[in-house]
């Protein structure tokens, strides 16, 4: 039997552990060490320094050493950063699983949204999309961040991003938004002096190449009895975005390669015209990906349905 001197001594013990790490502190360097430093991890997820700054000085405080060296180019985890980054890890997925399943459960589509989708994708799919969201389901807070790399959603913790071509990740939920044929676009004043049916002529306008995955830098087109042409000429100039495309376009240089449900809306605003108006380039396929299972929260599959309807609309105008 313990005496009572024995049970005091036990009171006077410390618990088991005395380090109480927070699983979001843990998230968020989590989130530093993917992102290589503060200040990208603050641009990337939209977070301050100081709330970034805090998680790792009482982290570093529990852990009673530093987490990160910090160098000219960022920051690199240290040895005692490296053995607590698999667990870092694991806190951001219980977070973003907790945050999902509380999504889930309310039946009506509300909170954040977090969309990321290209300038063209934003600005003539996605953005009608979001203000047909925000008539049906004010609760419902968008946010659109504009890129051309077609992030992970689920390392950028977003709900959806709109990707060129089926994503290779196959973890990732995806649904096919539209499938729309690749033409050929110039403006309008310019394409009046030459012959638009001259293939020879066209490409001499200037190939605006559009670098993106999905999209050859040669352009090869076919008519409806099969033939085939191809320009192979040194492009006019390379860009990274179709948006910028369109501008030189507007500005009366070049011809470019645009998906026709984005091209023809131009040309029926009197903008551009198409060039060689009988050939066509392959499909291009835009699809919507999602971290797993997010198609079950209603604020992400509601905002899917009003996408899809309003890219059957583009593709039954062409």
């Amino acid at each position: 039997m313990r005496t009572q001197d024995n049970q005091s001594e036990l009171l006077d013990q410390p618990p088991y552990s005395t380090r109480e790490f927070a699983v979001d502190d843990l998230r968020l360097l989590a989130l530093i060490a993917e992102s290589g430093s503060m200040n990208a991890a603050s641009k990337r997820f939209g977070m301050s320094k100081s709330v970034l700054s805090r998680a790792v000085s009482k982290l570093e405080e529990l852990a009673e050493g530093p987490l990160f060296d910090r160098t000219q180019t960022g920051m690199t985890l240290t040895a005692i950063g490296d053995v607590l980054l698999p667990v870092a890890r694991r806190a951001a997925e219980v977070v973003r699983d907790a945050d999902e399943a509380m999504r889930s459960a309310k039946g009506t589509p509300q909170g954040e949204l977090k969309i990321a989708a290209s300038a063209l994708s934003g600005q003539q799919l996605v953005a009608p999309a979001i203000a047909e969201m925000a008539k049906r389901y004010p609760q419902v807070e968008t946010t659109l961040q504009v890129t051309g790399l077609g992030p992970d959603p689920v390392a950028e913790d977003l709900d959806l991003v709109l990707r060129i071509g089926k994503p290779e990740e196959s973890y990732l939920s995806t649904r096919l938004l539209v499938s729309s044929q690749l033409a050929l676009y110039a403006f309008r004043s310019t394409a009046a002096e030459i012959d638009l049916d001259d293939p020879v002529a066209v490409e001499g306008l200037g190939r605006i190449v559009i670098a993106v995955d999905q999209v050859p830098a040669q352009w090869r087109l076919s008519d409806k009895t099969g033939r085939t042409i191809e320009m192979k000429a040194k492009p006019l100039v390379r860009v990274g975005d179709p948006t910028v495309a369109i501008g030189i376009l507007n500005s009366g240089s070049g011809v470019a390669k645009l998906p026709m449900i984005y091209g023809e809306p131009l040309v029926r605003a009197g903008a551009l015209v198409r060039a060689l108006p009988g050939w066509t380039g392959p499909p291009l396929e835009i699809y919507a990906a999602m971290p797993p299972r997010r198609m079950s929260v209603p604020a992400v599959a509601a905002f899917l349905d009003i996408l899809i309807e309003h890219a059957k609309r583009l593709r039954d105008q062409i």
